[in-house]
């Protein structure tokens, strides 16, 4: 993440915490684990990008094999996606299902450090 909020590719996993709101539609908010004020990954719809904010964004995490899933707004049909894998890179969103693996996100359970 840059220090405008920008998330941008990594070589390393980035760490949030997954707070679900409702399990079975996968409505889910998602903190960024970093010291400091309050950070949410958000999805900005004017700039196409995704971005982090002190208020979290309600987001629906979309999945057909419960592996990979795609974030977006809920019933809203664009994704956040990597659209090359270089490193810092800007994470942007566009309309779905265009970007193949690039939209995939894949969530590991960690233990809170």
């Amino acid at each position: 993440m840059e220090r405008n909020f920008q998330f941008v590719g990594s070589d390393k996993p980035q760490k949030f915490f997954v707070e679900i709101k409702d399990p079975v539609a996968r409505i889910a908010t998602l903190k960024v684990a970093i010291d400091g004020p309050e950070t949410y990954l958000t999805l900005d719809m004017e700039t196409h990008r995704v971005v982090g904010r002190p208020t979290p964004q309600v987001l629906q995490l979309s999945s057909e094999e419960n592996v990979k899933y795609t974030i977006h707004p809920k019933d809203v049909n664009e994704v956040a996606f990597l659209p090359n894998s270089d490193p810092w890179s800007p994470i942007l969103v566009g309309p779905a299902p265009e970007y193949g693996d690039a939209q995939n996100w894949i969530f590991e359970r960690l233990d809170r450090d």
